[in-house]
């Protein structure tokens, strides 16, 4: 990720909510729902509404999540795919996971680094549904998915990071 794209990147991609907000909001969110982060897979798990597809790092802010948010993640992530991506970047691997969970329609991804820049590749190439990710110390942010105007932004994201 350039220098020049970090500040644009951090800018929420949607609404963010939180509380009684977010809830409602989750309530009635198109499916399938996929999370972006631990805290909110964590989350939604706990309200008993799991996300239909997970992506997550085991961390939070880069710092290792507690055993209990770890086992309540695993128990969501049967079969995961297991990917390398650093910090920053967009392994290929990555990609690819995430493009073949979007196709299943199901599933996880556990990143082994950072899973932040995984929610860039879900809004590009999602056909349908909503992306739920954390927007740190505001809330969480809803993205509807599938719209020609998100995919192109998150897409233009993409293209401009440097190829490793």
């Amino acid at each position: 990720m350039p220098e020049s794209l970090r500040e644009k990147v951090r800018q929420p991609f949607g609404e963010v909510l939180r509380g009684e907000q977010l809830e409602s909001a989750r309530k009635k969110a198109a499916r399938p729902v996929i999370t972006v982060g631990d805290q909110c897979a964590y989350d939604m798990i706990k309200s008993g509404r799991p996300p239909d597809m997970l992506i997550f790092d085991f961390k939070i802010k880069r710092v290792e999540i507690p055993e209990d948010m770890k086992k309540a993640l695993a128990l969501h992530a049967k079969n995961a795919f297991v990917v390398l991506s650093g910090p920053g970047k967009i392994s290929e691997e990555l990609v690819e996971a995430v493009k073949r969970m979007l196709t299943e329609g199901k599933g996880a991804v556990f990143v082994a680094g950072e899973d932040d820049l995984s929610a860039l590749l879900v809004m590009a190439h999602a056909a349908q549904g909503t992306l739920i990710y954390g927007q740190p110390g505001s809330g969480a942010v809803l993205v509807p998915l599938g719209g020609k105007e998100i995919q192109k932004k998150a897409q233009g994201f993409l293209g401009r990071m440097e190829r490793a």
